[in-house]
Formats: structure tokens, C-alpha cells, sequence
């Protein structure tokens, strides 16, 4: 993989890959492997589109950040959490494109400005998906959207609070993993401390 931050190495052999299952979003693969002293190793791949996450930031209080954050039921989970928006980059679609569409979908908000704030693996273990992170700002009423798959509801907390709350260890109001990482690049970005 060519990419900023990934050292290839050509020592590692790809020997043979066999799908185990594909569905509508996700596929798992069961890989083959020779490391470089000879070892083989069978490992399982699971494979996800690329996508974006967007914080979005308002400032409705001179010099109070907030953000806006959905309330989402995650069947995985069984409960609602507390995320940022997020979705899938359509086939060939621009990655800044897809992060304002998102934002408008699931907030009903609008961004002035999308800012790249990184763009990492999130789960390098067992995949190469690959997530972009954008913070909105110039937030203005738009029209949300939701899929008929999504149950949220629009919230709004100060930035600095959350941050603290990362930072606590206390009870967590965060417990996703993409979210973490964008409020705390956009707090960086932003310069709180």
C-alpha cells in the first residue's frame, strides 16, 4: 500500500486469498501470507468502503465551541451513543463531498467551510479501511435527511467539556472510537487546551 504514514515491504507474500462471505457493505477474506523468514500465516481481512466522519462546529456563544453530535441506537450495541456524523463515500465520490452531504443528512446542518483534519486506518489489524476526518464550520440550517436505517437525534455539547471528559477517565460520554478522534484533532485544530 502506497500511502503517507505505511511502509510496504515486498519480504511479505501475498500467496492466496478466499472470500469467506460478502454482504451489502461488508466482505471478510480468509489471506494467505509468507513472512520473510518463511512462516506462513493464514489471517482474516475484513473488508469496508472508505469513509468520512465531520465534526461540526458551532459558535452560537462567543468563545464557546460546540459541537453537534447525533444520538444514534447501534444495534451492535444494543443502545444509543453519542458520534459524530458519519457515512460511506460513494463509488468515485470526492471525500470533502461526501463529509457535507453526511453533515446535511444526519444534522440538518450546512458547512460553510470542511477542513481535512486527517485521514487514518481505524482498524489496521484487520483492515485497510480508511476513514477521512473533516471539521465543518459556518454551520447554517439546511434540510436532514435521515435513511431509513438511522434512528438519531441532534445534540449539541461544548467542545472543551468533552475534551475534559476524554481526558477524565470518569464516566465516558463518548465511547466511540472515530469520535474520540475527531474531537480531539478538531480541539487541537481549534487550539483548546
Amino acid at each position: 500500500m502506497n500511502m503517507p504514514g505505511v511502509r510496504g515491504d515486498d519480504s511479505f507474500k501475498a500467496l492466496d486469498t478466499k472470500q469467506q462471505f460478502r454482504g451489502t457493505m461488508v466482505g471478510v477474506s480468509l489471506d494467505s501470507f509468507r513472512f520473510p523468514d518463511g512462516k506462513e500465516i493464514r489471517h482474516e481481512t475484513i473488508h469496508l468502503p472508505a469513509a468520512v466522519s465531520v465534526v461540526p462546529v458551532l459558535e452560537e456563544t462567543p468563545g464557546r465551541k460546540e459541537v453537534v453530535l447525533v444520538e444514534q441506537y447501534r444495534t451492535a450495541l444494543a443502545g444509543y451513543i453519542h458520534e459524530i456524523p458519519a457515512g460511506i463515500l460513494e463509488e468515485g465520490e470526492d471525500p470533502a463531498f461526501c463529509a457535507g452531504r453526511e453533515l446535511e443528512e444526519e444534522t440538518g446542518y450546512r458547512a460553510a467551510t470542511l477542513t481535512l483534519l486527517t485521514t487514518l486506518f481505524p482498524i489496521p489489524g484487520t483492515s485497510a479501511h480508511k476513514m477521512y476526518f473533516f471539521m465543518a464550520e459556518g454551520l447554517e440550517p439546511g434540510e436532514q435527511r435521515l435513511e431509513e436505517a438511522e434512528c438519531l437525534t441532534v445534540k449539541k455539547f461544548g467542545l472543551a467539556e468533552l475534551i475534559k471528559t476524554l481526558a477524565s477517565g470518569g464516566e465516558p460520554v463518548i465511547v466511540d472510537g472515530k469520535t474520540h478522534i475527531g474531537l480531539l484533532h478538531a480541539a487541537m485544530r481549534l487550539g483548546l487546551k
